[in-house]
């Protein structure tokens, strides 16, 4: 799916629980933050006053193992990366754009039968047996429904389908999935996508408290997007929003044994009676692990929900 570049920050809050391991802050300058009072984002008169982010960071810590989505972290099928390949060049026009991601195709050649089960191979791991995705459905896994202009009354033309296999990171390591690999009329090289469909991972966990539809309050901090991770997995590059008076936030991590929870201090705006949307913009900030993040998740401290690498996507 295509994620939407909103600029609107929502959260929701998720399940507490006990005990993570280590808090720090880290800010993208690397110069050393000072000590905020809650909700204010001035420096703190009193090194006693509580600190609400590693409160909460404990909580969801300690509400992962055994839920939901930490069993379909650590046993489904979670991509962390792009689930399709898009050959070099694509797209010749605007049109051809526009006609995929309206999912305007036609079929030259016949489609292959799909199974109703495929079967994804993960490097280290037990194989996993999962619904599979037709070829249609599977081809217009990327497209949005949507014409950005009026008509869209072009489409491409499909004269190759055929079954292949995609390499994906998933939340359980490398896997190779079952895909389907489409040749287009005007262009080199195929379009694939996976053949299978991702488990969902749950939006709340049960007892979560005012409830799940309710955002949390999040007192002096904000969550994140995650834009990158290291190479040696100890950094962690977080996205946010920032404009309309804003001062740039520091990252803020905790990490504890089987999640890393990540956010970002949210300093109040300056007073101004100007309507700023189109000042507002993407900025980063960076976080430094005590230790390799290997297999552990990254959960978003705003809804406590796993990050996934998403370059140029607010945090929700």
């Amino acid at each position: 799916m295509r994620p939407t570049k909103a600029l609107a920050l929502a959260a929701v809050i998720l399940t507490a629980a006990a005990g993570c391991a280590s808090t720090s802050v880290t800010q993208a300058d690397q110069s050393p933050p000072a000590r905020t009072a809650p909700g204010t984002g001035a420096p703190s008169a009193g090194a006693a006053d509580p600190d609400p982010f590693p409160v909460r960071a404990a909580n969801l810590a300690g509400g992962w193992d055994g839920s939901p989505t930490e069993q379909a972290w650590d046993f489904g099928y979670v991509p962390l990366s792009r689930t399709l390949s898009l050959p070099a060049g694509a797209f010749h026009s605007g049109p051809d754009k526009e006609a995929y991601l309206a999912g305007n195709f036609r079929f030259a050649v016949p489609l292959p039968k799909a199974p109703a089960q495929q079967t994804i191979r993960f490097d280290k791991g037990s194989p996993l047996t999962r619904p599979g995705l037709s070829p249609d459905a599977a081809l217009r896994s990327d497209a949005n429904g949507s014409c950005p202009t009026t008509g869209c009354s072009g489409s491409l033309t499909v004269t190759g389908a055929s079954a292949t296999t995609l390499r994906v990171r998933t939340s359980r390591g490398e896997a190779t999935v079952p895909a389907w690999s489409f040749l287009l009329a005007g262009y080199q090289g195929a379009f694939v996508y996976a053949a299978v469909k991702a488990d969902p991972l749950p939006s709340s966990l049960p007892g979560a408290s005012p409830g799940p539809s309710l955002k949390p309050r999040l007192v002096g901090y904000t969550g994140a997007s995650l834009e990158k991770i290291s190479a040696d997995g100890r950094t962690l590059t977080l996205g946010y929003v920032v404009g309309c008076g804003k001062s740039p936030s520091t990252g803020l991590v905790s990490e504890a044994k089987s999640v890393v929870v990540v956010g970002l201090t949210d300093p109040p705006a300056a007073p101004t009676f100007v309507t700023c949307t189109l000042e507002a913009r993407l900025a980063t900030a960076q976080v430094h692990l005590s230790e390799p993040l290997g297999a552990r998740a990254v959960l978003n401290v705003g809804d406590g929900l796993p990050l996934v690498p998403t370059p140029g996507v607010p945090p929700q």
